[in-house]
């Protein structure tokens, strides 16, 4: 046998959205893509899909060895691609890619996409994201960032920029608001503008190689990972264009092997000052910190040191029963262990601020401190605007306050974005169960009862007792609802209650939401059973007022016996969903769609 033939590279079908729309916006967007579909060529023979196909055609034409798919991004630019038939070609792995922050709400699309596709194992590109999801970290494997060494390089430029300031200054960066200011004020900086990445003007950034050389011509360059503590491409860019990284000190930082002022200078508002100057008065120790920054970088973090997704398919390929996958570490390899033995892959010790505050949170209202356990909640928003766990929890408070419209209210926001911003098949099991609950407490128990099997193959326990909430309420002498299928994944996490605790804390929020006919009757409702007591009867199910939500379902159900659930919308038949707008969505080109608008807003008025 010839031992020079030349094996050929497994076959990767990377379905990556299309992400080109950002070429016109935040270019190096775009360029993040490229260099992730650069760094997979390393290993495999990468064919990228980044439009609206079907999966089984792809895998005939392409014979995958793997199949890749991203989801869960958040950006304004680019377009999540449609996939069918991702049920066929069984014997080809998949794998999801989380390719977003890890407190991104696009969280649960994502895991509703992994269930929809079939994915049982996942990468995310975010070391904290293992915190964020728990419900899958066991699968979970981290992809971290790296640079492209061919960009973020050693250029040879003079040193003329003392510090250069790049990045976004918001909440989001609480070290960056404090620290940028207090070197602005003092030393000379070149300072990059702040545009939103869907902006115009987000194509006046320096991205690539001017970016890298704006970099290779500053002395220092101070970055940060958020409040979550991460590690995002400039603490590898910087050092990776031998420029002296300044940044925070963090878990997932020291992961990935720095080291104060060995490779990089850890500071905060107390000494940035006083460690900036020393090091300009110092500058020899600045350049040996550099230099062994920059040789971190190319030593262990370019597109040719992440061979954890290679590693996943050459471990899987020969995984036995009673074996599973495991990670070293965020930025280590995948090794092949024994169930029985009990190892777990290595994970990032959180330090998110916006997880200590959730605990907080949690733990006051627990204590039946709901005021101040909002007040560390709503902290959380300041942060990150739109956490879902945050605004999840204070639509709890406000059930427990008794204020079911602010509740309700809450959660169509938080649907709204998984089903109409996002535009997954289901939204998060726990949202939507919750949902269900605050129309109830709202009054509203014939529309729950009517929107309790709207998404069919959900399943989890917190939807079991909505569902078991219903049937005793409404007494309609049904079979109460019993465990289906295997739970779909939620991004939250809830106390552990057994049933006939849960069942007296939800009796207690109707009772605060002014329902004590409907609270009542659930507190003396026999646990799983369905018969009525003798002290309370069985409340009358009004029909829905309002001859708008009655057109609302008709139309719904008629598109039901049509059989034209493929062109039906992915939200409950409401106004609040904008249920016609996506109907005439599905139907009606693009380019017809405004003269309808007209038409329907001369019949209904303005949307709601």
């Amino acid at each position: 046998m010839n031992s020079n033939v030349h094996h050929r590279k497994p076959r990767l079908v990377f379905f990556q959205w299309d992400h080109q729309p950002n070429a016109n916006a935040a270019g190096y967007l775009l360029l993040h893509m490229q260099q992730q579909a650069k760094c997979l060529a390393t290993h495999f023979d990468v064919v990228i899909i980044n439009r609206d196909c079907d999966y089984a055609e792809i895998c005939d034409r392409y014979e995958p060895d793997l199949t890749l798919f991203e989801s869960g991004y958040r950006s304004h630019g680019s377009r999540r691609i449609k996939i069918t038939n991702t049920n066929t070609h069984v014997a080809v792995p998949k794998l999801g890619l989380h390719n977003a922050d890890a407190w991104c709400d696009r969280r649960a699309g994502f895991l509703s996409d992994m269930e929809q596709w079939g994915i049982e194992a996942y990468f995310a590109i975010a070391t904290m994201a293992p915190e964020y999801m728990p419900a899958v970290k066991e699968n979970l494997f981290v992809w971290p960032n790296f640079i492209d060494p061919e960009v973020y390089r050693d250029y040879g430029q003079q040193k003329v920029v003392p510090v250069t300031l790049t990045g976004q200054v918001y909440g989001l960066y609480p070290w960056r608001q404090t620290v940028f200011p207090m070197i602005r004020d003092r030393y000379p900086c070149l300072v990059s503008p702040q545009h939103a990445y869907e902006s115009k003007l987000a194509s006046q950034f320096l991205s690539g190689e001017a970016y890298a050389r704006a970099l290779n011509a500053s002395l220092v360059v101070p970055t940060c990972g958020t409040m979550g503590g991460e590690v995002v491409r400039k603490h590898f860019e910087i050092p990776g264009a031998k420029a002296c990284l300044v940044t925070e000190r963090t878990a997932a930082v020291e992961a990935a092997g720095f080291v104060d002022m060995e490779n990089c200078v850890f500071v905060d508002g107390h000494n940035v000052v006083e460690r900036l100057d020393y090091l300009f008065a110092h500058p020899d120790e600045l350049q040996r910190i550099t230099t062994a920054g920059y040789s971190l970088i190319h030593s262990r973090h370019t597109l040719h040191h992440r061979p954890q997704i290679y590693q996943w398919f050459t471990l899987n390929k020969g995984l036995q029963f009673g074996e599973k996958i495991i990670q070293s570490g965020p930025f280590g390899d995948l090794v092949k262990v024994k169930r029985v033995a009990k190892h777990e892959s290595v994970h990032v010790v959180g330090e998110a601020s916006d997880r200590a505050l959730l605990k907080q949170g949690d733990l006051l209202l627990e204590q039946g401190k709901v005021v101040e356990a909002k007040h560390c909640y709503a902290r959380c928003l300041d942060y990150v605007s739109y956490l879902p766990e945050a605004k999840f929890r204070l639509a709890i408070c406000a059930l427990q306050e008794g204020d079911a419209d602010r509740s309700y209210d809450l959660l169509v926001d938080l649907v709204k974005v998984t089903m109409i911003e996002y535009g997954a098949v289901d939204p998060d099991p726990v949202e939507w169960a919750y949902f269900l609950l605050a129309l109830i407490c709202k009054g509203k128990l014939e529309r729950a009862r009517r929107l309790q099997d709207f998404y069919p193959s959900l399943s989890h326990d917190e939807f079991r007792r909505a569902r078991l909430v219903i049937a005793q309420l409404g007494r309609s002498g049904g079979v109460v609802p019993g465990r289906y299928g295997r739970d779909r994944k939620s991004i939250h996490q809830l106390p552990a209650r057994s049933d006939s605790e849960w069942l007296v804390w939800f009796a207690n929020i109707l009772e605060q939401c002014r329902q004590p006919d409907l609270a009542n009757l659930l507190g003396h409702a026999p646990i799983g059973g369905s018969g009525t007591s003798e002290k309370t009867a069985a409340p009358y199910f009004k029909r829905d007022a309002g001859w708008r939500l009655r057109l609302y379902s008709g139309v719904d159900g008629l598109m039901v016996k049509l059989r034209l659930n493929s062109l039906r919308p992915n939200v409950p038949p409401l106004p609040e969903f904008r249920y016609l707008r996506n109907l005439v969505r599905a139907f009606v080109p693009e380019s017809q769609r405004g003269a309808l608008r007209r038409i329907r807003t001369a019949l209904l008025g303005p949307p709601v």
